[in-house]
């Protein structure tokens, strides 16, 4: 969309528009989360974006949800996670395609992990919070103890 909006405002026929700012939205799918998420894990930023984000939300002092209102879960990196992987939804051109052939498995786990039954209509349904849970539960797994991928995600689907 913003290389089409671009090629439009570059023509004689917008010219009154260029001095305008326009923001680009798109609607982010749960496989754009997943994809994105996944893609980060793999390359190694997801850790390293979480605990910047956490320390960042700690640092302005931002409050937490009041207790019960959420699950255990509801923590600065939670939220840290939540804002890296929507971020990189945002600037990724075509964010739901995988970036690696390898990574389709990973993604069909994670969306997975974060479906579950709707309670109004008991339709299933996927939700970038339920697998911004699952994959925080994988990446603070103590190292030691770390599992595969595929199986920290089977796990933390079952202990939903």
């Amino acid at each position: 969309m913003r290389a089409h909006l671009g090629a439009a405002l570059a023509g004689h026929h917008y010219v009154d528009m260029r001095d305008r700012e326009i923001d680009c939205h798109r609607s982010t799918s749960q496989r754009a989360w997943a994809a994105r998420a996944i893609a980060s894990r793999r390359e190694g930023t997801l850790g390293p974006a979480i605990a910047e984000g956490a320390a960042h939300r700690r640092s302005l002092g931002v409050g937490m949800p009041r207790p019960g209102a959420h699950g255990p879960t509801h923590t600065h990196e939670y939220y840290a996670l939540l804002r890296h992987v929507d971020d990189l939804c945002r600037g990724t051109a075509y964010p739901e395609r995988a970036s690696a052939p390898e990574d389709e498995p990973l993604i069909g786990q994670l969306l997975a992990a974060g479906t579950r039954d709707h309670a109004n209509n008991s339709r299933p349904t996927v939700s970038e919070y339920d697998m911004a849970t699952a994959l925080l539960a994988a990446e603070q797994a103590p190292a030691g103890e770390r599992p595969s991928k595929l199986t920290v995600l089977r796990a933390s689907e079952e202990g939903r």
